[in-house]
């Protein structure tokens, strides 16, 4: 029988997936991103009579390789469209209140979807909680600043999407009392944006962040930058963005993207620098008033527990496009411009780092000191100033292997996303399951955050995360152990030169 669900803009028919579970793909929660809207705030989904079919996985949003390994790996190559800003939803039963997941892809803010194949496994309905899956708009419709248009499109969509879920979840079995909002990578960086923006307060009750914090964020005067650099690149003045025609405007966004991933620029990109990605979300004092890290300090963030944590090898994969015979000082030259912003060189990163991990090599230490810079550190910092007001925990997942040769980043979305029994043979080789028993430790871990329990697998609970006492749950192959952070006392390598 084909399960049918009433929306607050019509019905929707699904379909019902092995181990009984229900998908309804596709499903709108925001009017089609025409050529007239591509720029504009997400507006509402407008009603349809019948019943509208999401048995199957919708457009995503036009986008083309960049980012060298690591983002060319999470391009999406599915059908792009205008029709791209809606949900994937699947849900255990459609008469329950059960917890919900809502989940934001990675890709650097301009390639991915929510409908790779990693995340249709259903693993969390088969669990017992209802599964969303977010696509929202990516690179320059998603965040480039345009005059007379607002910022941070891409997180208004990820809100519209949260605003959705609150009015909606209650028809596919969801408890929207209970949602967490979740995402790994670019998209952990998302939840932590949304958690400083005023719009999305009540919309969720959990925040968990992946591998992403609080790195890449622009101020105005770089948005400003980013924007005369995209006109430049099609032809026109500032003004004319909105009218080039689309495949112009992602061609260049690619090739904006591939310079600032390939050529680190403090002076051209600010803060974006560190990254190396563009288009991100902009402290506009309006939509995103301050720093995630600001406003968490002074109790601003959304008042939610959240959980939080990093691979063990963060630039692993990044490190692939490094020389093999990385020196000192051209490991300290790679490293200049990116923590420029910061108020540091490479020379004096790289003398702290030497002195601190005396056994890492040239190209160690490049994989330790951009693996800090872009995700260690900033979830220590993000979790000790949320975990002032709120509850926190924190995890590490993988072994700590010499020369920072560990997990690498997103090692544990295969894991997270697991069901037993599963067919792997859709998913890309590297977010295949060869240990099961692993995979249901890490599946477990998340899966009891989101039931709003304390954080626990293997008969092992994570301890509550304080700055004065950094400890966390460590998942290694082996098993679950409570530990302090091996990254923590490694913030304080970043201090700018100028504090001494």
């Amino acid at each position: 029988m084909t399960p049918v669900v009433q929306t607050e803009a019509g019905r929707v028919s699904g379909l019902i997936e092995p181990g009984g579970t229900y998908a309804f793909l596709g499903v709108p929660y925001a009017a089609p991103v025409t050529e007239a809207r591509r720029f504009e705030a997400p507006a509402p989904v407008e009603p349809w009579a019948g019943v509208r079919v999401c048995d199957r996985l919708g457009p995503v949003c036009p986008q083309l390789p960049t980012y060298g390994p690591v983002g060319t790996a999470a391009a999406s190559d599915l059908e792009q469209g205008s029709d791209f800003l809606s949900l994937n939803i699947r849900t255990p039963t459609l008469f329950g209140r059960a917890p919900v997941l809502v989940w934001i892809h990675g890709g650097g803010y301009a390639v991915g979807s929510a409908n790779e194949p990693v995340l249709q496994s259903g693993a969390f309905a088969a669990s017992g909680v209802v599964e969303v899956t977010v696509n929202y708009r990516l690179g320059a419709l998603g965040f480039l600043s345009l005059p007379g248009k607002p910022d941070n499109r891409g997180l208004l969509d990820q809100i519209a999407a949260l605003d959705w879920v609150q009015r909606n979840i209650a028809s596919f079995g969801g408890d929207p009392t209970q949602v967490t909002f979740a995402g790994r990578s670019a998209g952990g960086f998302a939840v932590a944006a949304v958690m400083a923006m005023p719009a999305a307060r009540g919309l969720f009750a959990r925040a968990m962040p992946q591998s992403g914090a609080s790195t890449g964020l622009a101020m105005p005067e770089d948005a400003a930058k980013l924007t005369r650099r995209m006109a430049a690149a099609l032809g026109t003045e500032s003004l004319g963005i909105a009218r080039a025609p689309l495949q112009a405007l992602i061609a260049a966004q690619r090739d904006l993207c591939n310079e600032s991933y390939d050529r680190h620029d403090a002076a051209r990109d600010g803060r974006a620098a560190m990254l190396g990605v563009p288009f991100v979300p902009v402290i506009d004092g309006d939509s995103l008033p301050d720093h995630p890290e600001a406003a968490a300090l002074r109790g601003q963030t959304a008042p939610v527990p959240m959980m939080i944590g990093c691979t063990t090898a963060e630039y692993l994969t990044h490190s692939t496009v490094v020389p093999s015979d990385l020196t000192w000082g051209g490991a300290a030259a790679l490293l200049d411009q990116r923590v420029r912003p910061l108020g540091l060189t490479g020379a004096q990163i790289v003398a702290r780092y030497r002195t601190a991990l005396p056994d890492h090599g040239p190209q160690g230490l490049w994989r330790a000191i951009g693996g800090d810079l872009v995700f260690q550190a900033p979830a220590i910092r993000f979790a000790r100033a949320h975990a002032d007001h709120q509850p926190v925990w924190k995890y590490l997942w993988g072994e700590l292997a010499a020369d920072e040769t560990g997990a690498a980043h997103g090692a544990e979305v295969g894991e997270v996303w697991y069901r037993p029994g599963m067919d792997q043979s859709a998913r890309p080789e590297r977010q295949r399951i060869s240990d099961p028993h692993a995979a249901a430790r890490t599946h477990q871990l998340w899966l009891s955050f989101i039931r709003g329990e304390t954080p626990a697998t293997g008969g092992v609970a994570a301890p509550r995360y304080t700055v004065d006492e950094p400890r966390l749950i460590w998942l290694t192959p082996g098993g679950a152990e409570v530990t302090r952070d091996p990254f923590d006392a490694r913030v304080a390598l970043w201090r700018a030169a100028t504090d001494g």
